[in-house]
């Protein structure tokens, strides 16, 4: 860690009008305030692609009628008398089922669906399980005709029946279903050419399905296996019209669509793309400085970070230097927030039961509220609000962002903004900066003054350096992984005297009944001391393919001292020292062209 220390003062003007008719009184003079200010310089890198759940699921429904394969005079004829088509699933199913995120369903049809695999609950369904999927496959025979609609409807109810399982939408925003459907030959049933559009409507069927039931995505796939058509203008007839229905297909089911020349040629490795990874974005990268309250005019001084100023608590008889007066679990600043005519919140009188749901008792494991043994009330989802203040103001002590939004609830808290309402583009005071832009610049997001963004406005610098090769170490080994490296500076963070009470000239932080200076942070038993600030750096990265899925968070906290001088007010940090759900971690970088 290194510092440049940037002290300085800024000075108003004063401007005298005069006139030989008389004199106008003159403005007022800007507030002046001294101020010291911190850089902060970094690198990070974005989550790990390889991390995400990505549930992939492949139906393959394979075409087994006669015309694949049968003896005629001794010989051996159709399209696949050997089941190459079979091993080619085999090779699928070998190269992906290592990946603990895929699963797979075989149907083998003909006039009807005669065998198809079971899931681990005993329905028809996807199933990793080898011994099941080779059972299967083991299974195969060519016998009868092309039965396209019942094999579709049998599709339909296995997927259908595989979401409602589920039933965990969360997931099932990821999930993606994928039918690989191989044929060699015209729809019929029962010696009946199947019409067309019955065909496609029960492709449309288990797309809208698919698409009610918010899966994260839905792709047939169609192939074409040739070979089994007679010579001459009738087979060439035969094959344009199954070539038709099957491209049909695919364009409807968002897949694509692929001829086999010959049994040989089969092979889905190369044309059913699985996608396991999706690489995430930057939503957000903040800064904040806990100890700093952007008021008005000027920066105002808050000791102990609970978001009231300590002008405030002084006068509303509450301690300036610790966040939870009356340590009950909800701060100063949450119980003036909640207060109501009869007081019932009050930050120098400790309640009883601050959430409702009983006495503070070890009989209630449930409630967050009661006392910790330890002293440090636990913050779950590390958003800077405890997990008893999250249940009185209603948020999810589980989740960084509540509303999902970009910005965590303790910062919106802080700020003042909607804890449940995505403010993207509220602008709450009308002077052209969105809430999350002012909160990401430390300005006051109910004042319009322009004079705020001028002069304390954090001013950020984030360059993407592009993607790296990243080597990580897991259980299994040494792994690698593509991932984007940015580099973040902050500069313009201003940090105050949090040692010194501007209204009675008293030096606090000391708390009294643990004899030794309070940790305001809630995160630990650090004892941080005069003039010390809590500047936290928060970053907020998304899904590519999900921008509004809500955010996965990491952060990284800073202690600087107003006292430090020179390369102690430069703080620095690296992708490994991130810690929170993301837990960026890097063992070494290699730059990508």
């Amino acid at each position: 860690m290194f510092v440049k220390a940037k002290r300085h003062i800024l000075l108003g003007g004063l401007l005298l009008l005069s006139a030989l008719v008389g004199c106008k009184e003159s403005p007022a003079l800007e507030h002046i305030q001294q101020r010291s200010s911190v850089t902060i310089s970094g690198q990070f890198l974005t989550q790990s692609p390889d991390e995400i759940q990505f549930p992939v699921k492949v139906l393959f429904a394979i075409d087994c009628s006669l015309s694949m394969g049968q003896e005629i005079d001794g010989a051996s004829k159709g399209a696949d008398p050997a089941f190459q088509r079979i091993d080619a699933v085999r090779n699928f199913i070998s190269e992906y089922n290592v990946n603990d995120n895929v699963s797979f369903e075989i149907m083998l049809w003909s006039t009807s669906v005669f065998e198809r695999t079971r899931n681990p609950s005993g329905d028809f369904g996807f199933t990793k399980n080898e011994v099941e999927l080779n059972r299967v496959l083991d299974a195969v025979r060519n016998d009868t005709q092309t039965d396209y609609l019942g094999t579709m409807s049998e599709v339909y109810k296995d997927i259908q029946r595989d979401i409602q399982q589920e039933g965990d939408s969360v997931n099932l925003e990821r999930t993606k279903y994928m039918v690989v459907f191989l044929s060699d030959g015209i729809p019929n049933d029962q010696g009946k050419v199947q019409a067309d559009n019955d065909i496609f409507n029960s492709v449309k069927d288990v797309l809208e399905m698919t698409e009610v039931a918010g899966v994260g995505g839905f792709n047939m796939h169609t192939f074409l296996l040739l070979g089994g058509f007679p010579a001459g203008n009738v087979g060439d007839e035969f094959r344009a019209q199954a070539k038709h229905t099957l491209q049909s297909m695919a364009n409807i089911g968002e897949g694509r669509f692929t001829e086999f020349e010959n049994a040989q040629a089969v092979n889905f490795l190369n044309l059913v793309d699985i996608r396991l990874s999706v690489e995430y974005i930057l939503k957000y990268v903040i800064a904040y400085n806990i100890n700093t309250i952007p008021g008005t005019e000027l920066i105002i001084q808050d000791t102990d970070g609970d978001g009231l100023s300590d002008e405030k608590e002084l006068e509303y008889g509450s301690n300036p230097t610790l966040k939870d007066s009356d340590n009950d679990g909800a701060s100063d600043y949450v119980e003036w927030s909640l207060t109501t005519p009869d007081h019932i919140f009050n930050p120098n009188t400790q309640l009883i039961d601050p959430d409702g749901d009983g006495p503070l008792t070890a009989d209630a494991p449930d409630n967050n509220c009661i006392a910790p043994s330890d002293g440090i009330w636990p913050d779950t989802d590390m958003d800077l609000l405890n997990d008893c203040e999250e249940e009185l103001l209603g948020t999810d002590r589980r989740v960084v962002d509540t509303d999902g939004d970009g910005i965590p609830d303790g910062l919106e808290f802080l700020a003042g903004t909607n804890l449940f309402f995505a403010e993207d583009i509220v602008d709450s005071d009308l002077d052209g900066f969105a809430n999350p832009i002012e909160i990401r610049n430390h300005t006051n997001v109910k004042s319009n003054d322009p004079k705020l963004q001028q002069r304390y406005a954090y001013q950020y610098e984030l360059i993407d350096q592009g993607k790296v090769r990243v080597e990580q170490g897991t259980s299994e080994g040494t792994v690698q992984s593509v991932r984007r490296l940015f580099t973040l500076d902050v500069s313009n963070i201003d940090i105050m005297d949090t040692a010194w009470d501007p209204v009675n000239g008293m030096e606090y932080d000391y708390d009294p009944r643990s004899g030794k200076f309070y940790d305001y942070s809630g995160m630990g038993n650090v004892a941080y001391g005069p003039g010390d600030n809590k500047i936290i750096v928060f970053v907020a990265q998304v899904p590519s393919d999900k921008p509004n899925d809500p955010p996965i968070f990491s952060r990284v906290d800073f202690i600087v001292n107003i006292n430090d001088s020179g390369s102690a007010k430069h703080l620095e940090f690296h992708s490994d020292e991130l810690v929170g759900q993301a837990g960026l971690q890097s063992k070494s970088l290699e730059k990508l062209n």
